[in-house]
């Protein structure tokens, strides 16, 4: 239905989907999500097993890749590895991309994946400093949506926040500040742009139930 998203890949996601936040019970935290669906484990972006948006989220890109730490640098830092889960129903040795190159060295695939979970490792850290400021501020917001589909039936999403477009617009200048010069403004004014999306994100779910 949705999967956590990065601050630095917003600009990407606002285009493609309705970016929201999701609340943590047990830590009491905001988590950006990009949303696919009204409903636990709906994909509208998904047809015959094909995604059909310009924008893949990173998390879902990376596939059975993520990073390990295997022993030290040269200065004293976590040395960081690409490593592979073999369970993962995406691995396959007869069809697909390969990650290396026949006689040795790493695939442009698996480089830019590589890239990509450098990305990752950097919004693990970057990403909640930018969640925990917009709700100091107060800028995060319960929302509601109630929809009529084509065929009758009605769907309420609930249980999610937005980035409260109205108070950000009249945020005090001290507060715009300090929300620049930590590089959370620009994130938070994607997310707002983002809505736009929620009616593509009906529109698929119209053309799904009316077949």
């Amino acid at each position: 239905m949705f999967s956590p998203v990065y601050t630095s890949e917003m600009r990407a996601l606002q285009s493609n989907f309705p970016l929201m936040f999701y609340k943590n019970p047990e830590e009491n935290t905001f988590q950006p999500i990009a949303l696919f669906g009204f409903e636990q484990g709906e994909n509208l972006f998904i047809d015959d097993a094909q995604w059909h948006s310009l924008y893949i989220p990173m998390l879902v890109q990376r596939g059975p890749l993520m990073i390990a730490v295997d022993d030290q640098t040269d200065t004293g830092e976590p040395a960081r590895v690409v490593a592979i889960d073999m369970d993962h129903p995406n691995i396959s040795e007869t069809e697909g991309e390969p990650l290396f190159l026949e006689f040795g060295g790493n695939t442009e695939y698996l480089d830019r994946l590589a890239t990509m979970l450098e990305g990752i490792h950097v919004g693990h850290t970057t990403t909640p400093p930018f969640a925990k400021a917009l709700a100091q501020h107060g800028l995060i917001t319960p929302i509601t949506l109630k929809i009529t589909l084509r065929n009758g039936q009605d769907h309420a999403l609930e249980g999610f926040y937005a980035v409260d477009d109205e108070k950000l617009q009249v945020l005090n200048e001290e507060a715009m500040t300090d929300l620049h010069r930590s590089g959370h403004l620009l994130p938070a004014y994607m997310m707002v742009a983002s809505q736009s999306q929620l009616k593509r994100l009906i529109d698929l779910k119209n053309q799904k139930v009316m077949g």
